[in-house]
């Protein structure tokens, strides 16, 4: 883990609070995200955001994919406890049937939503800050 003062490098994402109060997930390509790195994620928000809520933007590389396990956890109490809303940009067929499939079966309890572009997930967000 590399630490600058908004922004940790994580081996598969990178988490970044931004100055317009958007917290960035960026995944790496290829990657699998287990429930492991779903926690370190969230370890990361404990020393990042100071207990509070951010809405956070979710940026899939390609061939990115999440776990049952980390999917659930995601949508959990623990998963969202900094969260105000959720975006994920997705970008292929196979991120979108996961992410329907995410929203029938965990039903994150903030709003959240899927988008084809950074841009339009931005717009979304802004409406949480």
């Amino acid at each position: 883990m590399i630490r600058e003062k908004n922004k940790i490098e994580l081996g598969h994402s990178t988490v970044e609070l931004r100055e317009d109060g958007i917290v960035e997930i960026h995944f790496k390509e290829k990657m699998v995200i287990g429930l492991d790195e779903a926690r370190e994620i969230t370890q990361c928000y404990d020393g990042l955001l100071e207990k509070r809520k951010y809405p956070l933007l979710h940026v899939a590389g390609n061939y990115v994919q999440a776990t049952e396990e980390a999917r659930a956890y995601g949508a959990s109490e623990e998963g969202l406890r900094y969260s105000l809303a959720e975006a994920y940009v997705i970008r292929s067929l196979a991120q979108k049937i996961i992410a329907n499939f995410y929203m029938k079966v965990n039903r994150p309890s903030v709003p959240t939503r899927f988008f084809g572009t950074k841009q339009d997930a931005e717009v979304w967000l802004k409406e949480f800050l």
